[in-house]
C-alpha cells in the first residue's frame, strides 16, 4: 500500500510539473496587434468601379474586424485579410489617392497613389433638339432653346441657363420643364427692367447667389447684370456703350465682353473679362483687377501673367483658382500665393490628346467643374467631349469622342456632342452639359 502511494504521488506530481510556469505558452493566432503594419505594393494602380486591389506588406494579422482601408476619406470594402496580404474593393469614385491602411487602429499610408477610372453614361434631359434654334418653353421634349451656354444649379436641382442667342435667362426644372426668368426672346438690347421687358444682348456667364438672384454676364452688353426671382433684371456694372478696362467704384468701372462669373465662399464676385484677358473681382461695389495684364500667354505672378480670352474659373476645396484660358487651350492655375502655372494642357497649341498634364492638349476649353475630390471636368469645346483633369494635371476624355461632332447618347465615347459649353455637378456627382449646338442639355451619369 505504501508503494502504491508514492507511486500515485510521483505521477501527481509529474503531471503537476508538466503543467507548470516553465512551459511555453501555446502560440496566440495571429491578430496584427503587436506591429505596426507595413505597405510594401498594391496591384492594380488603375481602375474602374468595383475593382479588386491585392496589397502586399505584413503585419496585417487574420482578423478582417481589425483592419479598414480607405482612399480619399472613403471606405473600401475589405474582402480577405492574410498576414501578408489584404483583398479589397475600391470606394466608388474615389478619385487619385493613396491607400489609408490601419490595423488595429495603427496607420500606414502607401507610397503610390491609385488612380480611380470614371466611366460617363450620357442621356437625355432637355430640350426639342430643333438644331437650327428657337425660342419655346414647354415640356422637355417640346423646348426650344437657341445657343445656350453656361448654367448653373440651385439647391433643389433647379438649373438657370444663359441662352445667349434668345437673349434670355431660363429656368429648366428636375422634370426638364422649361420657362423664362428674364428678357424677350431675340430681342437683344441693354434695358432694365422686369421679365420680357428686360433686354440684354448674348448672356453667356451665369452665377446663383445665396439670395436666390442671378448674375449675369452680359456679354455684348460688356456688362455685369444681375435678375431676381421676380424676374427683374438690374445692371451692377458695366456699358454696353463704354468698353474698356477700368477698375473702380460700380458706376465707372468697364469691362470688355466679360464671359464666366462665379461667387466665392466670401461673397466675392470673380468675372472673366474675356476679351480684356483679366480677371476681375468685384467686392464692396469696388471692380478691381486680380490677375492678367495683355492678351497672350505667360506664367508668373498675378499681374505679370498673361491669358488669351480666360472664359471660366472656379475654385478647389482649399482655394486654389482654375482658369479655362479659352484660346491657350489650356487650364491654368492660381495658387494662394499668387503664382499663376499652366496646370493642364500644351499652351497656345489646340488639338486632342489625353495623358500627362503637359502633353495633354485641348481645343478651346471653356467651362471647369470640380468635384470634392479635387477632379475638374471641363468642356473641351471644339472637341466636342467633355474631358476629366485629375488633380495631378492628368487628362481622360468622360464623354463624347475627340474632334467628332453629332448627337447620339451611350457610354464614353460612344456619345457624342456638337459644341458643349456649359456644364454644372448635382450633389449626387451627375454632370448636367448645354449640348448648345443640339439645342439640348444632357445628363451625365458618372460612375
Amino acid at each position: 500500500m505504501r508503494k502504491f502511494v508514492l507511486f500515485a504521488l510521483t505521477i501527481v506530481s509529474a503531471i503537476w510539473w508538466s503543467c507548470g510556469g516553465d512551459s511555453p505558452s501555446p502560440t496566440p493566432p495571429v491578430t496584427g496587434g503587436n506591429e505596426a503594419p507595413e505597405l510594401s505594393s498594391f496591384s492594380p494602380l488603375t481602375g474602374k468601379k468595383g475593382t479588386v486591389i491585392k496589397i502586399q506588406g505584413k503585419h496585417f494579422g487574420s482578423d478582417a474586424s481589425k483592419v479598414s482601408l480607405g482612399i480619399n476619406g472613403l471606405k473600401a470594402t475589405v474582402n480577405a485579410v492574410t498576414d501578408t496580404e489584404i483583398t479589397a474593393v475600391v470606394p466608388d469614385k474615389c478619385g487619385l489617392g493613396k491607400l489609408v491602411l490601419a490595423v488595429n487602429g495603427k496607420q500606414v499610408t502607401s507610397a503610390a497613389a491609385f488612380r480611380y477610372l470614371y466611366t460617363a453614361t450620357t442621356s437625355y434631359f432637355s430640350g426639342s433638339g430643333n438644331v437650327d434654334g428657337g425660342y419655346k418653353d414647354g415640356p422637355a421634349q417640346q423646348s426650344d432653346f437657341r445657343t445656350l451656354y453656361n448654367i448653373a444649379m440651385d439647391s433643389q436641382g433647379i438649373m438657370f441657363a444663359a441662352d445667349l442667342g434668345n437673349c434670355l435667362i431660363r429656368r429648366i426644372d428636375t422634370d426638364g420643364s422649361t420657362s423664362t426668368l428674364a428678357g424677350a426672346g431675340t430681342q437683344a438690347g441693354f434695358k432694365d427692367g422686369k421679365g420680357d421687358q428686360a433686354r440684354m444682348s448674348y448672356p453667356i456667364g451665369i452665377e446663383l447667389a445665396q439670395d436666390g438672384s442671378i448674375y449675369v454676364a452680359d456679354h455684348k452688353n460688356n456688362a455685369i447684370r444681375r435678375v431676381f426671382s421676380d424676374g427683374t433684371l438690374v445692371t451692377v456694372a458695366g456699358d454696353s456703350a463704354k468698353p474698356g478696362a477700368a477698375d473702380g467704384g460700380l458706376a465707372s468701372a468697364q469691362f470688355s465682353e466679360p464671359y464666366g462669373v462665379k461667387l466665392d465662399k466670401a461673397g466675392v464676385l470673380w468675372i472673366c473679362d474675356a476679351k480684356n484677358g483679366l480677371i476681375r473681382k468685384l467686392s464692396d461695389s469696388q471692380v478691381s483687377t486680380f490677375a492678367g495684364s495683355t492678351p497672350g500667354y505667360a506664367d508668373g505672378k498675378l499681374r505679370d501673367a498673361k491669358f488669351y480670352m480666360p472664359v471660366y474659373l472656379n475654385f478647389d476645396q482649399s482655394g486654389n483658382i482654375y482658369v479655362a484660358d479659352k484660346h491657350n487651350h489650356c487650364i491654368r492655375k492660381i495658387t494662394a500665393d499668387g503664382t499663376v502655372t499652366t496646370f493642364a494642357g500644351t499652351p497656345t497649341k489646340n488639338g486632342f490628346r489625353d495623358g500627362e498634364a503637359a502633353q495633354a492638349i485641348f481645343d478651346q476649353p471653356c467651362n471647369i467643374q470640380i468635384d470634392k475630390l479635387g477632379n475638374l471636368y471641363v468642356n473641351d469645346l471644339w472637341n466636342h467631349c467633355i474631358r476629366l483633369v485629375y488633380p495631378d494635371g492628368y487628362v481622360t476624355t468622360l464623354a463624347g469622342k475627340g474632334g467628332t461632332l453629332g448627337y447620339k447618347e451611350g457610354l464614353g465615347e460612344n456619345a457624342l456632342f456638337h459644341h458643349p459649353q456649359g456644364c454644372v455637378l448635382d450633389k449626387d456627382g451627375n454632370l448636367f452639359v448645354t449640348d448648345s449646338y443640339n439645342q439640348r442639355i444632357r445628363k451625365l451619369t458618372v460612375e
